[in-house]
């Protein structure tokens, strides 16, 4: 089943890329993470050096699908290879089965993500990977899931992985002595083992629900297989003990805007636990009918189920256990005994059972703790705890399971966009503090937490305040009060119909990569292969420098690689099988392959062995050869789009705006600065410092008396924001305005330094001509460092 990435997932997996592009460029993991992030590097004791980073998601975020993912970039973007070793640890056997069924399901959605890169998978047990051939390993990617608590040598799996298996002693022949020198032996000889294996080939290391890995296997531990690289997947990194290098964060806004998540959680309270549990019951029989109009106008099959915590049976006082619960719902409520299931150690009735097909009768389901881990059902809409939840750790996982939304849509029915939590309590604040705690658990920040829980009633009682940095009073802000926001857009007019302004459009250009020049220079290519240290490749973490690590890791890795016997027109094949050029059709893309191979050979005089040998380093400068050839057809046909004298002319009409929704602001990070200000259209502002000059821009704007609201416009958001077309990209503005007098303000923000550089100026080039075909109801400014008098002049500019 082919599921396709979610905005914020696939700004996840771009941040990752870029991460690794710029350990190339930078030969150093450490700087490159500071360059990306501005943030301290917390390198790995035992692997200096090595690229070590994690993706925050919170609960429902979907960090496995993006851990798959991830394997095909770190394959093709760092290791350079087709056949990479993945090592795939998760915290516990439940979630390791789950993983294990998913990645072997061809027609799941984690299988088809881990083949999106074309290639062959091969998902193992440890106990499957003790009998692994070498075919296997060099011509597929091969996934060993397993557990932390696995590799301990205490443990009968973990004593397997280290001890010599015959079936694995045709890895280690015909590979150079350097490799095979500090891998560990017995008697002289190299010990066979799957551990020596793994360590000989750089698994790279994906760690996932890492908030659960850490007191469980030590980096210690994993720096005896000598990974390539770590990505840890989590909801909560660690900061303080063994710091997690949180390289890019997920917030609880961007998975509301793609109806990734139930929001907000409907929150009630009450000491007695039947009148609760009551009213828990009639609230999921509500859902139940709401869910049969869903299927009626949608045809989604829904059947809202009810999480019961109970109490653990104690032998110092009586406590409402499983049997009280299942008891009362049997006998005072009439539920069919089919209808529920008891999920503890003991009793496993949702084991082997698919709760989500229509022909299960499950609605409710009681446990104390079982549910923590393994479990998922985006069915779970209504969590009943009969037990009061004062702390986070006693909801932070069953909360998590009544997060996620049946497929990941928006419901016609608004009831089935909320999850419901009824708790026994006697204080609503204390309890509407936990389950805020419980939401930080699953990886929310914290302000956005307590404004995701909601009485369900107003004699609940006030939610935990929690201050807000926009207005200092209760005034609604104008997105909360639904006013309209519309800023007009660029348009193409053809003939009567008006179009966005966007890539395709200029896509569409036809032209010939068979007739551009295919020769690559000794810049583009040189002879001399950069490969990194050419001494001594030991596997020894002691004195290595850092910045040889990754020069040393490929050198080892064109080592470890079968030999491509391959000719010129072979490696032209492999080539175009593996530049990514949909664009183009193969018979305009292998030509030119052909001619770019043959004149490396023939006039260059660089043996086919070597450009074998660099394939991957060949193939990403042929990948940028071509990249420029399109870029420069591109170019030329935007600048002829955006001629006055062009047949199908850009225009700006009123008729066609872009509406800035009232609901939907998926910022990343969160305004927390001391200053608040007075005119955001929303009530949160998204990615905007508390100081520097755009900081102080945003400050300009809002005092200015002629602006009546605004908004800090968010990054790669196309949905949400308002974009221009460039002819690389989409430009998003930084402040996008609506003056009192019904004029429209737009102002990109750029320091002095930047101001002249090419991309500074073809975005001033396509804000004014919005402005200059906006009929005068359009205003675009780019200052000049903090010349914010050019914004004060601009508004009194006459336009008529």
């Amino acid at each position: 089943m082919h599921l396709p990435l979610k905005e914020y997932q696939e700004r996840t997996l771009e941040t990752l890329k870029e991460y690794y592009q710029n350990c190339l460029r930078l030969q150093n993991a450490n700087t490159a993470f500071y360059d990306l992030t501005q943030r301290p590097y917390a390198a790995v004791d035992g692997l200096p050096g090595m690229p070590y980073v994690c993706l925050r998601l919170p609960t429902g975020g979907g960090k496995t699908f993006v851990a798959c993912h991830a394997v095909g970039i770190t394959a093709s973007e760092l290791l350079k290879t087709e056949s990479p070793i993945v090592l795939w640890l998760v915290p516990s056997n439940a979630i390791r089965d789950q993983t294990l069924n998913a990645l072997k399901d061809r027609s799941h959605a984690y299988r088809d993500a881990l083949e999106s890169a074309r290639r062959n998978v091969e998902i193992l047990t440890i106990g499957e990977a003790l009998h692994l051939s070498p075919h296997i390993l060099n011509t597929k990617t091969t996934i060993i899931v397993s557990t932390m608590q696995a590799f301990r040598v205490e443990d009968t799996d973990g004593r397997k992985v280290y001890e010599s298996s015959g079936s694995l002693m045709g890895h280690f022949t015909h590979l150079p002595d350097d490799v095979l020198t500090e891998i560990e032996r017995d008697n002289g000889k190299p010990v066979y083992s799957l551990a020596n294996l793994l360590c000989v080939k750089r698994p790279l290391v994906i760690v996932d629900e890492a908030h659960n890995a850490r007191t469980e296997l030590s980096f210690e531990t994993l720096a005896r297989f000598n990974p390539s690289a770590i990505i840890e997947f989590t909801a909560t990194p660690d900061t303080e003990q063994n710091p997690s290098n949180v390289l890019y964060t997920v917030s609880a806004a961007e998975l509301q805007a793609e109806d990734m998540i139930k929001m907000p959680i409907q929150l009630e309270t009450d000491p007695d636990w039947k009148r609760l549990l009551s009213a828990a019951i009639a609230q999921r029989n509500t859902l139940e009918v709401d869910a049969a109009k869903e299927r009626g106008e949608t045809g989604e099959y829904i059947r809202p189920v009810m999480l019961i915590q109970a109490q653990p049976r104690r032998r110092d006082q009586e406590t409402l256990t499983i049997e009280v619960v299942e008891k009362c719902l049997l006998e005072e409520h009439n539920i069919p005994e089919e209808q529920i299931a008891r999920a503890t150690g003991e009793d496993r009735g949702l084991e082997g059972v698919d709760i989500n097909d229509p022909e299960c009768r499950i609605r409710y389901v009681i446990t104390v703790q079982a549910l923590r881990e393994g479990w998922d059902c985006p069915f779970a809409y209504v969590l009943c705890s009969v037990a009061e939840m004062r702390s986070s750790t006693a909801v932070e996982q069953i909360l998590g399971r009544v997060m996620r939304l049946p497929k990941a849509q928006r419901k016609k029915q608004e009831s089935l966009n909320s999850a419901y939590a009824f708790v026994a309590s006697q204080n609503f604040y204390k309890t509407a503090s936990a389950l805020t705690d419980g939401l930080v658990q699953n990886g929310f920040e914290k302000q956005a937490a307590a404004e995701l829980i909601r009485p369900t009633n107003e004699q609940q009682g006030e939610l935990p305040f929690v201050e807000s940095a926009t207005r200092p009073d209760t005034e609604p802000t104008p997105a909360a009060r639904g006013e309209v926001f519309k800023v007009p857009k660029l348009m193409v007019k053809r003939a009567q119909t008006y179009l966005d302004f966007e890539a395709s459009r200029f896509l569409e250009t036809v032209w010939q990569l068979s007739e551009c020049d295919a020769e690559l220079s000794e810049e583009e290519f040189p002879s001399e292969f950069k490969t990194g240290a050419r001494g001594k490749i030991g596997l020894s973490r002691e004195g290595r420098v850092v910045a040889q690590f990754l020069g040393e890791l490929h050198q080892q890795m064109s080592f470890l690689a079968p030999d491509d016997n391959w000719d010129a027109a072979q490696l032209a094949n492999w080539l175009d099988r593996t530049i990514k050029h949909l664009d183009i059709l193969q018979r305009e893309s292998l030509p030119f392959l052909q001619r770019l191979v043959k004149h490396l050979v023939e006039e260059r005089n660089i043996p086919i062995e070597d450009l074998i040998r660099n394939k991957y380093a060949l193939k990403d400068a042929a990948e940028k050869k071509i990249n420029n050839h399109r870029q420069n057809v591109h170019q030329t046909a935007y600048e002829n789009f955006l001629l006055p004298e062009c047949a199908t002319p850009v225009v700006v009409s009123p008729d066609h705006c872009f509406s800035f929704e009232p609901q939907g602001y998926p910022y990343n990070t969160r305004y927390t600065g001391h200053y608040q200000f007075q005119k955001h259209y929303y009530t949160d502002i998204g990615d905007l410092k508390s100081d520097g000059e755009e900081f102080q821009c945003a400050q300009f704007i809002d005092t200015l008396p002629e602006v009546k609201f605004w908004v800090r416009n968010l990054e790669r958001q196309p949905r949400f924001s308002f974009w221009l077309q460039t002819s690389t990209d989409k430009f998003y503005p930084d402040f996008v305005c609506l003056l009192t007098d019904g004029r429209y303000l737009v102002v990109e923000y750029k320091g002095v330094h930047l101001w002249s550089a090419d991309d500074a100026s073809e975005k001033r080039e396509i804000g004014e001509l919005w402005e200059a075909r906006g009929g005068g109801q359009c205003l675009f400014i780019m200052p000049k460092g903090p010349d914010f008098n050019a914004i004060r002049a601009k508004l009194s500019q006459n336009l008529d």
